[in-house]
């Protein structure tokens, strides 16, 4: 594919958490990216407000990036936490202004669940096989994690091209070093940009003919190709297995940010 431009975040401090490991990881990441990986590189540490989060759109539609990865923390993890969901529902807890958010939902007539295009349980695998202890997750939980993932999945899926979005919870820095941090985000955006590329890659496949057939669709349907949506559709996760995916799912209890 062309020379991509990817954006990563972090998120700062919040209450709870004077040192977030997610802002290091996202700046250093942007500044030391793999040396194979060819990208358009930016980040952006968040501060872990509502509103800022809600205002993260007007950036994509600026910076139109092709990839979006988020890191946050969770207080809770002992891996690297793939999330692969993003659901409609913001807790009442106060952000790093003391400010709580404007309802339970974060859209009110929104979609109940948004998913990542990405398989959570293969990008997990693999840093998995690259000695980073990971799994994939179904709730990146109620706060501004979970706050900031619904509103990018939402944004990628107004727009004409595919674009890849994922959310990573990281552990507490006691638990994981600077260098298993930023191994795992290395192999993170490899296998990111990777599906990237391959996506690419079988769109080019298609003829024109066949192209003109989805401009048009896209068209009539305001964006929502059936067509254009099967070009970012990887193979399905597992379904759940038992207590992995239960303590995934508890975990959305834990204060993450």
């Amino acid at each position: 594919m062309a020379r991509p431009r990817v954006l990563l975040t972090g998120f700062g401090p919040f209450p709870g958490v004077a040192d977030n490991p997610s802002a290091w990881l996202a700046e250093t990441l942007a500044q030391r990216p793999p040396l194979e990986v060819d990208a358009e590189f930016h980040a952006r540490v968040l501060p872990t407000a509502w509103q800022a989060a809600q205002s993260m759109p007007r950036l994509y539609d600026e910076l139109q990036p092709h990839v979006m990865i988020h890191f946050g923390v969770s207080q809770r993890a002992k891996t690297f936490r793939i999330e692969r969901f993003a659901h409609n529902r913001a807790a009442r807890r106060a952000d790093a202004h003391g400010l709580m958010p404007s309802g339970l939902l974060i859209q009110a007539e929104g979609a109940e669940r948004f998913d990542t295009k990405l398989p959570g349980a293969a990008v997990a695998a693999h840093l998995r096989a690259c000695g980073v202890a990971a799994a994939s997750s179904r709730s990146a939980g109620s706060y501004l994690c979970n706050f900031l993932y619904y509103h990018s999945l939402e944004w990628a899926l107004r727009q004409p091209d595919p674009r890849l979005i994922l959310f990573v919870h990281v552990p507490p820095l006691h638990l994981f070093g600077p260098e298993t941090l930023l191994r795992g985000g290395h192999e993170t955006l490899r296998f990111v940009l990777a599906s990237a590329r391959e996506n690419t890659r079988v769109a080019s496949l298609a003829s024109p003919l066949e192209g003109e057939a989805d401009r048009s669709k896209i068209g009539r349907e305001g964006g929502k190709s059936q067509t254009r949506t099967s070009l970012l559709t990887p193979l399905p996760d597992p379904p759940p297995q038992g207590g992995r995916e239960l303590a995934n799912s508890a975990s959305s209890k834990a204060k993450d940010a």
